[in-house]
C-alpha cells in the first residue's frame, strides 16, 4: 500500500521525488556534516518507483549520532599567548569545549595544535582544553582545570623537556559545575596520537568570540594572530 501511494507521488507533474523539499527543509537551517550523512543515509530513492522511500530504523539513527566525532568538538578561543622563552618562540592557547568527555576533549586539542601550527611558526604550541564552566583567569589554568593537554615541537631536540614531537594527555573524568576535572590523567603514546590525527575530516580552530566578523574566515582557518596577546617571556609549560 506505501509502494503504490509513494508510486502515485512521481505522477504528480513537477514533482522531483521531494528532492525540493529537502533543498527547502535543510535551506532554513545548517545542519553539521554528521548529521548530513546521516541524513544522506537515510533517503533512499526507489528505481523502481520514482519516489522518495525512507529506509531508517531507530537503532540505526541512533547508532549514527552516538559515534564519537574524530575530529574533536566545537570549541571557543579564551586566549592566545605568544612567549619568548631562551630565544624561541612558544605559541600557548587555552580554548574551552561544553561538557565533553576525555576523548573528545583530546581530539579537540589535537585539532586545535594542527590548526595553529598551520597558520604561525613556532619552536612550541601548546594547547590546554577546559570546560565551559573552567577559569577565565589566566593563573587559575592549572591542575585539576585542565581537561586536556597538546605540546607540540617541530624540532624536539631544542625544546627542553621535548623528547617527542607530541607530548598529549587529558583527564578521564567528567567536570563539576566550576569546571574542574577530578579523574585520572591518561597520557597518550605517539601511535595513540597519529591515530587520532589521522581519523580527522576536520582541521579547523576554534572560534574567537572576539573576532571582527570580516576576518571569520581567517580564524576559521586557523589564524589568531589578531587574538594574541604581546609577545611576553615564558614561564615553561606544564611538566618541563
Amino acid at each position: 500500500m506505501l509502494r503504490r501511494a509513494l508510486s502515485g507521488f512521481s505522477a504528480i507533474p513537477g514533482y522531483d521525488g521531494g528532492v525540493t523539499l529537502v533543498k527547502a527543509i535543510l535551506g532554513k537551517f545548517r545542519p553539521s556534516k554528521r548529521l548530513l550523512v546521516i541524513l544522506a543515509a537515510a533517503f533512499g530513492v526507489s528505481a523502481a518507483s520514482g519516489g522518495a522511500a525512507v529506509y531508517v530504523s531507530r537503532d540505526a539513527l541512533m547508532a549514527g549520532l552516538s559515534k564519537p566525532n574524530t575530529s574533536g568538538l566545537e570549541c571557543t578561543m579564551l586566549r592566545t599567548l605568544k612567549l619568548s622563552h631562551n630565544g624561541q618562540r612558544w605559541i600557548r592557547m587555552h580554548v574551552k569545549t561544553d561538557r565533553a568527555d576525555g576523548e573528545a576533549r583530546m581530539r579537540t586539542a589535537l585539532r586545535v595544535v594542527g590548526a595553529l601550527a598551520k597558520a604561525e611558526s613556532a619552536d612550541l604550541y601548546q594547547v590546554v582544553v577546559l570546560d565551559a564552566a573552567g577559569p577565565e583567569d589566566r593563573a587559575q589554568v592549572r591542575g585539576a582545570a585542565i581537561g586536556a593537554e597538546v605540546l607540540f615541537a617541530p624540532g624536539p631536540q631544542s625544546v627542553p623537556g621535548m623528547s617527542e614531537t607530541f607530548r598529549a594527555s587529558y583527564n578521564a573524568g567528567t567536570a563539576n559545575s566550576v569546571g574542574v576535572f577530578h579523574g585520572k590523567t591518561v597520557d597518550l603514546s605517539m601511535d595513540d596520537i597519529r591515530m587520532m590525527m589521522a581519523a580527522m575530516d576536520d582541521h579547523s580552530s576554534c572560534i574567537d568570540p572576539s573576532a571582527d566578523p570580516a576576518e571569520a574566515k581567517t580564524a576559521e582557518a586557523g589564524g589568531a594572530e589578531h587574538a594574541a596577546e604581546p609577545e611576553e617571556t615564558a614561564e615553561a609549560p606544564a611538566g618541563h
